[in-house]
């Protein structure tokens, strides 16, 4: 069992160390050239020869390639070419130019357009006739356009392979090129393994405005008390509304009680006589009722009674006269049944609630469109 353990921690170091060391094989095959304008780096193998816009006079690189130092910074000066690798043999080289305009500005980012946006972009580049071939491919995370292509110059043909990408707003163009002969897929492959090197300190994606959750919250309370203030408002008017509404209704009730009593009052229209008017039939009932009274005593005296005040003056229990009065004021007297503090709870939270969606539902809208149509332009 110990011997087992111990092969096995063994065959673990030796992987390890084999790994590592390979590590270390390739990672010593490459340089590294950066850029902190560009906030980017690339890199190389060892053995290509590479001129940068930040190379000096004295770099033994400018013999190696038989350029002069002075012609060679002010050309790539001149159309924004950050470096230039040539291979060993000087069989080829790739450049790479990095330009900002308005329309890389734009962009921003690759990643940032749809793929119809993409595909748009990759159908103009075919419409150049010098292009065969165009794909969208990812390097190292970042979204390039891939192109084959090739031109006349001198008399000769030039084979060109390009990896084109917008980051941070640049547009960026690796571009290997080789004359009288086609690009080999080993050549072809030393142009990917630059892309997939090409690495930036920070990759800025425009989303569109960062979400502000702080004024979504402002808007939502000032929303909120707007739909509390309205619906404050409305309960007001809405009550003060029904109270009209409840006095137009008694009033054609009591017109409509009224109509229908006409008929049967119609007698009590008619001029009354004096002793109709004093509550009897007649002068003999008077009489007889004027007698009655004396006998009992009562407090009111026939001969106490003023004729000039009318049926009421005489309403009292000894006469039993009734002028309707009491008949009036309790028929239109219509008990109203009060809600409950939890109905008119639960009707100001729906009320409230309704108001709140519906401006909630305005505000997200607006928001929406707004972001879609900066997404669009």
């Amino acid at each position: 069992m110990r011997s087992r353990m111990i092969r096995i921690i063994a065959a673990l170091t030796l992987t390890a160390a084999v790994v590592f060391g390979l590590t270390l094989h390739v990672s010593a095959l490459d340089d590294t050239y950066r850029f902190d304008d560009l906030e980017m780096s690339i890199k190389f193998p060892k053995s290509f020869h590479v001129i940068t816009v930040n190379s000096q006079s004295d770099d033994e690189v400018f013999q190696e390639v038989e350029l002069d130092y002075d012609e060679t910074i002010t050309a790539f000066k001149a159309a924004d070419i950050y470096l230039r690798a040539y291979e060993p043999d000087m069989a080829y080289q790739i450049s790479m130019t990095v330009t900002k305009n308005d329309n890389s500005v734009s962009v921003n980012n690759y990643a940032d357009l749809t793929s119809a946006e993409r595909k748009s972009i990759i159908e103009t580049i075919l419409g150049d006739d010098s292009v065969s071939t165009a794909t969208e491919v990812k390097h190292n995370g970042n979204i390039f356009i891939d192109l084959q292509r090739q031109t006349a110059a001198d008399g000769k043909t030039v084979y060109i392979n390009q990896s084109n990408t917008i980051v941070n707003g640049m547009q960026i163009d690796l571009t290997l090129q080789k004359p009288d002969e086609e690009i080999t897929p080993e050549e072809a492959k030393a142009l990917t393994n630059a892309a997939n090197s090409l690495s930036f300190d920070h990759v800025r994606r425009n989303t569109g405005p960062v979400f502000d959750w702080w004024r979504l919250l402002l808007w939502v309370v000032i929303l909120a008390a707007l739909a509390i203030a309205i619906s404050f408002i409305y309960r007001q008017y809405n009550k003060a509304n029904k109270r009209k509404l409840e006095e137009r209704r008694l009033m054609r009730r009591f017109s409509s009680v009224m109509e229908e009593e006409a008929p049967a009052h119609a007698e009590e229209l008619r001029p009354m006589t004096f002793d109709e008017s004093l509550g009897y039939k007649d002068d003999e009932e008077f009489t007889v009722r004027a007698e009655a009274d004396e006998m009992a005593d009562s407090d009111i005296k026939v001969k106490d009674r003023d004729p000039s005040k009318g049926i009421a003056f005489f309403e009292d229990e000894g006469s039993g006269i009734d002028d309707g009065s009491d008949y009036f004021d309790t028929y239109f007297e219509e008990p109203t049944e009060k809600r409950a503090w939890y109905q008119r709870f639960g009707s100001a939270i729906a009320t409230w609630l309704k108001m709140a969606a519906k401006h909630t539902g305005y505000f997200f809208k607006n928001l929406f469109s707004k972001l879609f149509k900066r997404r669009k332009k």
